[in-house]
C-alpha cells in the first residue's frame, strides 16, 4: 500500500516537472504542492537488493571464460543473498582444472554491476 502511494507521489512530481520549463518564467516553479500522511505504524526500512546467486554464477564463469581466457571450467558458486552495495565485496568459487579456487567480486555501484578479479 505504501508503495503504491510512492508510486503516486513520484508519478504526480514527473506530470509537474514536465510542465516546467513553458511559459514566461520558464525554471520558476508556479506552484508547491506537499502531501504528507499521517501513520500510526514505524516506517519500515527500504528493502535491500540482493543478487541472484544463479545469474550471478552464470555472470562471473562468463568473465572467466571471455575475459581472463579460463576454457576448463567446473562448477561455479556464488553466495545468495549478497547486497547489491556499492564496495560490497565477497567471494565465489569455480574449478579451474579440477582444483577449487576462490574468484573476489567487488560490487561496483548500485545498479547491479560488479568487477570479477582473477582467480586465487
Amino acid at each position: 500500500m505504501r508503495a503504491l502511494r510512492v508510486l503516486g507521489l513520484c508519478v504526480i512530481g514527473l506530470l509537474a516537472a514536465a510542465g516546467c520549463g513553458a511559459g514566461p518564467n520558464a525554471g520558476q516553479p508556479e506552484w508547491t504542492t506537499t502531501f504528507s500522511h499521517p501513520s500510526t505504524a514505524p516506517s519500515s526500512p527500504p528493502p535491500v537488493r540482493v543478487f541472484d546467486a544463479k545469474a550471478m554464477s552464470a555472470g562471473v564463469a562468463k568473465i572467466l571464460t571471455e575475459n581472463y581466457g579460463l576454457h576448463d571450467l567446473g562448477q561455479v558458486t556464488c553466495p545468495d543473498r549478497q547486497a547489491v552495495a556499492d564496495g560490497n565485496r565477497f567471494q565465489c568459487t569455480v574449478d579451474v582444472a579440477g582444483e577449487r579456487k576462490r574468484v573476489p567480486i567487488t560490487v561496483t555501484g548500485t545498479e547491479g554491476q560488479y568487477r570479477v578479479d582473477a582467480p586465487r
